[in-house]
């Protein structure tokens, strides 16, 4: 059994574009936005994008119901008197690590809920951890042998090539998943992809070999036929393009 965290693991708008929101609306956690802070350690490489956000940003969306702060991880590795220091009237704290792009609100909602449910003190994450202000407040040795295996594989640390490429392709295809339920027709849909922050309307038809990108809409009705590339564009609705490259609003 370890005995303290610091061996146990080394620290760290509304708008219309699909991933400003979470993809599932949580019930009954309304608690969340009032009683949590998130904090999220920086990790080297952290600004990389992936699929349209950056990983850090991939994780601060899974807090979105809760006030966030980012911070460096501290030097000395003892994170302690920093949490002490920003928790204010929260009850509960959260720290993350901006390396785990895959985390989803869900998730991170269900382990919030073991934790207030178990009336707990401190809990181990699979990559994080989740502590009572009050116990931080009078506590200087931060020590709990309770550990929850929360869906490790959205908490798997994101640092080398295979995880990058192994990370896109999840994404992608939540992506993908997201656009189908709205009413969105793809085909051949492994060799489409589509940014986190594009808005696409019910009735639009993408065919193979289409690339999607930025903040781009498409609006009603529009048919992407094979091998357009889209960034930051509006296509109109009813319009059907073919082999197009179109940025910010021109073709190419």
């Amino acid at each position: 059994m370890e005995k303290d965290f610091v061996e146990m693991e080394t620290i760290v708008k509304e708008e219309t574009f699909l991933f400003d929101k979470p993809i599932v609306s949580p019930k009954n956690y309304d608690w969340v936005s009032g009683e949590v802070l998130a904090l999220i350690f920086h990790t080297p490489k952290d600004n990389l994008n992936l699929c349209g956000k950056s990983m850090l940003n991939w994780v601060k969306l899974a807090c979105v119901m809760m006030p966030t702060t980012v911070l460096d991880e501290p030097s000395d590795k003892d994170f302690l008197p920093t949490i002490k220091e920003l928790c204010g009237d929260k009850k509960i704290v959260l720290v993350l690590y901006s390396d785990t792009p895959l985390l989803e609100q869900t998730t991170i909602l269900e382990a919030l809920d073991y934790f207030s449910s178990k009336n707990l003190n401190a809990l181990v994450l699979p990559r994080g951890f989740i502590f009572k202000t009050e116990f931080i407040d009078r506590t200087s040795e931060l020590f709990s042998p309770i550990r929850k295996n929360f869906a490790p594989e959205q908490f798997k640390q994101i640092n080398n090539s295979i995880d990058i490429s192994n990370a896109c392709e999840v994404l992608w295809q939540k992506i993908r998943d997201f656009h189908k339920s709205n009413g969105v027709c793809l085909f051949g849909e492994q060799t489409i992809f589509i940014d986190a922050d594009v808005k696409i309307d019910s009735g639009v038809i993408i065919e193979p070999m289409n690339i999607i990108q930025g903040q781009s809409v498409i609006e009603e009705n529009v048919t992407l036929q094979s091998g357009n590339f889209i960034c930051d564009s509006v296509i109109k609705a009813g319009a059907t393009l073919r082999a197009k490259t179109i940025i910010n609003g021109e073709e190419k």
